[in-house]
């Protein structure tokens, strides 16, 4: 999927099993990089993801890959933007004047704000209207959660995020937070993805299956730079 907007190309990508495995502290490097390259050939940044809301912003291609954080944006022209996910959500985002971003988003991002936090450095670039992709994440019906921990969830955004299991137990509903999230900020997120949970073919699954692979979500795009020098 791909929009254009004064000759600049946007475009996403998410991998599935066949494309390997990306998980940044359990693949060599080296082969890590030739997955890289047979998705998109320009310089990558990829962080070390720790659920948590911390912004990275990417000034040149290939700036920062390695660097703590869980969301990324930049409004650099060839700089391709690398979440990787097992069950979490991944969500891709577009704006005007060339500005993207890619946010890594679990239950602990989701409620420590990492899609604000990721939404306000957006706009900071001058994104103006955004528009959001959510790639295939873990859905309520394979994501038990307690009652416990639902509360939480409940208080912020209400009943819409409290699903139910195929065993019939309490659960979370991610996709909805995520769009609940979005919605406040004005954003309407589009998705294109399933569950991670039920979809062994095609992706991992840390939760259903304890599984290490990780999918991945790459945003980037091309085109003359809104700057030339």
């Amino acid at each position: 999927m791909a929009a254009t907007a004064t000759a600049v190309l946007q475009t996403f990508r998410m991998t599935t099993r066949a494309d390997g495995d990306f998980h940044l502290d359990h693949v060599d490097p080296t082969v890590l990089a030739a997955r890289r390259r047979a998705i998109v050939d320009l310089p990558w940044t990829q962080l070390d993801e720790v659920h948590g809301t911390e912004v990275v912003v990417v000034t040149r291609p290939g700036e920062h890959d390695g660097a703590v954080g869980d969301a990324l944006v930049t409004s650099v022209r060839g700089a391709v933007l690398g979440v990787w996910v097992g069950d979490c959500a991944p969500v891709a985002f577009f704006g005007r004047g060339g500005v993207i971003g890619a946010a890594h988003a679990g239950w602990r991002g989701l409620l420590g704000g990492v899609l604000t936090q990721t939404v306000a450095a957006l706009r900071e670039l001058g994104a103006g209207e955004l528009r959001a992709v959510l790639g295939p994440c873990i859905a309520p019906c394979c994501y038990a959660f307690s009652e416990h921990d639902l509360a939480p969830f409940r208080d912020r955004w209400g009943p819409t995020v409290v699903g139910v299991t195929r065993a019939g137990a309490p659960a979370l509903d991610v996709p909805a937070a995520v769009a609940l999230a979005l919605r406040e900020l004005g954003i309407t997120v589009e998705s294109v993805g399933g569950c991670t949970g039920c979809d062994p073919a095609r992706y991992w699954s840390h939760r259903v299956r304890r599984e290490t692979g990780r999918q991945l979500l790459a945003v980037w795009q091309t085109g003359p730079d809104p700057c030339p020098t």
